[in-house]
């Protein structure tokens, strides 16, 4: 699906209105009709929505009368009930549904259902969205109310798949893993581009059960903000590949982490070891050389050629040249990216000295799936109940 949210919610609406249309009418809607809706409908994403709404036919067994629900109606009051009475900060934190179907002769019942059991004084909130979370379980087994959670298919792909997610208490599998030298934290800076790090990010692959391989990356997804949030996202790879599985929900980290005795790094903005452009002191500069030399002796991450490069040439090497390069680049803003990239450099050296934490720990196969189960967003009793097309 797109990156952008104007272009998703065209995307989501173009689903909602071939769902409609198929389900309740028995007929596709025309090219006209869609584009209303969605104007870079095409032949690609007709065969999407036609993936989708064929696996969304099957999950109902026949079953019609739906209303269907995204920017009015159900969505957005059981996302209002989610923030005021439940404590929801984030929606797809807690469920990701990108549509919501309600059976018409039922809405009404429903609707003052969710009202009546999150309205009761003196419950926590906590208590309000556990009490939510088994209602619309319920609700989604009898298919009564249905929260859709749409991701991108692969174009190789004939068929779509439909999961119930946080639905049946499923538990986790038995192992999941990091693959053996994957993590990779590039240092070379200039290189592919001149005054940018080759890339930005941490990367690591982590391997399933079925045998199936994840890919993941912990890296700031708008490099042209100096300074912000770094998240980990996680994409299936190979055979596999199509839709992301997510970022991965800072709940589910803050979660395992706090169990392992370890904290998750600040966001670049709040981060004390990074300040804003152009403030750097000696001590800050100290404190990111330290973590490389820590990552190095572990022998555990994949750091790249620590260097500069300018238009194609080696200028310097080193951590120490490398972090002054980056600051006089940024400084100077010789790229507009210079400052984006180079914070969630640093952020990724800290998380991949998570990684090394953990590992001394024993504890990789636990952390591998907490992220799995996070980017699912199938971690606790404080996930909702969703239906995954994907």
């Amino acid at each position: 699906m797109a990156t952008n949210a104007i272009e998703t919610a065209k995307q989501e609406n173009g689903s909602k209105l071939f769902f409609q249309s198929v389900i309740e009418q028995n007929k596709e809607p025309s090219s006209g009709e869609m584009k209303k809706v969605y104007e870079g409908y095409g032949a690609e994403w007709r065969d999407t929505y036609r993936k989708q709404t064929n696996a969304l036919k099957k999950f109902l067994g026949g079953a019609r009368g739906y209303e269907y629900s995204r920017d009015r109606g159900i969505m957005p009051m059981i996302e209002d009930i989610a923030k005021k009475q439940c404590g929801v900060s984030v929606k797809d934190r807690w469920n990701p549904m990108d549509i919501v179907m309600v059976k018409k002769t039922q809405k009404r019942i429903v609707e003052e259902k969710i009202k009546q059991l999150t309205n009761v004084d003196g419950m926590s909130k906590e208590a309000k969205l556990n009490v939510l979370n088994m209602y619309m379980k319920e609700t989604l087994k009898n298919k009564t109310l249905i929260g859709v959670s749409l991701k991108a298919i692969s174009k190789n792909k004939r068929t779509a798949t439909v999961e119930l997610a946080n639905a049946n208490g499923k538990a986790s599998p038995v192992s999941l893993d990091l693959v053996p030298k994957s993590l990779k934290c590039n240092l070379t800076l200039g290189k592919k581009k001149n005054f940018l790090f080759d890339t930005g990010e941490l990367g690591f692959d982590i391997v399933t059960t079925k045998g199936g391989q994840v890919h993941g990356q912990s890296r700031n997804f708008q490099y042209s903000k100096a300074r912000n949030l770094v998240q980990t996202d996680l994409t299936p790879k190979g055979k596999d590949a199509g839709a992301k599985l997510g970022k991965v929900s800072s709940v589910a980290l803050e979660q395992i982490l706090k169990d392992l005795g370890l904290k998750r790094p600040e966001s670049a903005s709040k981060h004390r070891m990074i300040p804003p452009v152009g403030k750097w002191e000696k001590s800050q500069i100290d404190y990111w050389i330290d973590i490389y030399k820590k990552l190095k002796l572990s022998n555990m991450i994949d750091l790249g050629e620590v260097a500069v490069y300018e238009n194609s040439q080696r200028i310097a090497e080193g951590i120490e040249e490398v972090m002054a390069y980056a600051i006089n680049y940024e400084t100077n803003e010789a790229d507009r990216s210079s400052g984006g990239r180079f914070s969630s450099k640093l952020i990724a050296m800290e998380w991949a000295h998570i990684w090394v934490q953990i590992a001394k720990k024993k504890k990789m196969t636990e952390w591998c799936t907490a992220l799995y189960y996070g980017a699912k967003k199938e971690f606790g009793s404080s996930n909702g109940p969703f239906l995954k097309i994907y």
